[in-house]
């Protein structure tokens, strides 16, 4: 009688061939294929054209000027340029537009629609610190008094006017504390600011409120 006890079967792992193995491949890529899927149809976003660096009325831009963002902007969508529709070769900006922000489609022009012209204006160095490019202002007038002993009560000469830079005045030949705000303004409001300028005025900047 042979009491050598039976060898016991080696398990072997399963080869690359092992239908349970190709099985399992099978179900983990079509589970990763189900997952991009269901994120690719929930996420609603699209392409639209944004400012590269801050952009003012008055200077000349070209799609070089923009990049593209991926943005989701439900029912707005309209307003904004869209990614796959092709920019003017040249074209002017209707208002300021900040770095990062949409292009929307009223922004887009070749003059600008209300004739306003870039003019600098000296003011004091006081000037309020939320006065920024983009910023909204009142342009303030103080008169000079014919006597040359100080200025007329301050009137407001100009509402919600667009600023679109600034220039500390650093020249030697610069008016001593001031700074050169430059504003967009109508033609008609140019020359009784410049006016003023040249007759030595006090000119300041408000924020303007709203409504203005």
């Amino acid at each position: 009688m042979n009491d050598k006890p039976a060898e016991a079967r080696r398990i072997r792992p399963p080869g690359w061939r092992d239908p349970r193995l190709l099985i399992g491949l099978l179900l983990v890529a079509l589970s990763v294929t189900g997952v991009v899927a269901l994120v690719q149809s929930i996420d609603e976003r699209q392409g639209y054209w944004a400012a590269s660096t801050d952009i003012v009325p008055g200077a000349q831009v070209t799609a070089e000027d923009f990049h593209i963002v991926q943005a989701s902007i439900s029912e707005s969508a309209e307003h904004y340029w869209e990614a796959d529709t092709e920019l003017p070769p040249e074209f002017l900006v209707s208002s300021t537009i900040l770095q990062g922000e949409l292009l929307t489609q009223r922004q887009v022009a070749q003059s600008d629609p209300d004739g306003r012209q870039q003019v600098g204006v000296r003011v004091s160095e006081d000037m309020p610190a939320s006065v920024t490019i983009g910023s909204r202002v009142d342009v303030w007038v103080a008169a000079a008094r014919e006597d040359g002993r100080g200025y007329e009560e301050p009137t407001k000469m100009i509402s919600n006017a667009e600023v679109t830079g600034t220039d500390n005045n650093t020249s030697a030949f610069a008016a001593a504390n001031t700074t050169t705000v430059y504003m967009m303004l109508a033609q008609d409001a140019v020359p009784p600011v410049l006016d003023a300028q040249a007759n030595d005025a006090k000119i300041a900047l408000v924020p303007a409120t709203i409504g203005d």
